[in-house]
């Protein structure tokens, strides 16, 4: 399970209602959901794109340190090799840094998080009558019966969003 801080149960993105994705972040006094940006075809293509990038710098360097051995100084290959190794250890750093930076951010109570986050909505416990958890097809489906309002309905294919909720189904935890 994700999780960042006590009181943080962990977090997971979610389809609303409205087919809008947002980021559901469970703590013990209730959760937070806010708006996320889902990549695009564009999006993923453009990755895709600088992935074999990478990968055709990182194999043609090594493949150029492998033909210096032969046909070039020995100081040669071991330069073409050093700058493969190099590429591969710029690649992994940004990669490493784009992951990072999808983080969410990590509070310790449901209230202080939608206090700190701009668009964030929270659902204290105490509004919380009803959880089901259930599976339909690849999707956990959590529908959130509140004492005022609308229910909610939460649906994602990571397994993790039934798994924050269960311990909550059929009925919340009192404080």
């Amino acid at each position: 399970m994700r999780s960042g801080v006590a009181g943080q149960r962990g977090w997971v993105s979610v389809r609303d209602e409205s087919d809008g994705w947002r980021m559901v972040t469970v703590y013990e006094d209730g959760w937070c959901e806010a708006p996320i940006a889902v990549p695009t075809a564009a999006d993923t293509r453009r990755r895709l794109r600088v992935l074999i990038g990478w990968m055709v710098v990182v194999v043609g360097l090594f493949a150029g340190a492998a033909i210096a051995v032969v046909l070039a100084p020995a100081w040669l290959s071991w330069v073409l090799l050093a700058a493969s190794v190099g590429a591969v250890a710029v690649a992994v750093g940004q990669g490493v840094r784009r992951r990072a930076q999808q983080q969410p951010p990590v509070f310790a109570s449901a209230a202080e998080h939608a206090a700190a986050v701009e668009d964030a909505a929270r659902v204290p416990l105490a509004s919380v009558r009803t959880v089901a958890v259930q599976r339909h097809g690849h999707e956990d489906v959590v529908t959130v019966g509140v004492r005022k309002g609308r229910d909610l309905v939460y649906r994602s294919p990571d397994r993790t969003l039934g798994r924050l909720f269960e311990t909550w189904s059929p009925a919340p935890p009192r404080s």
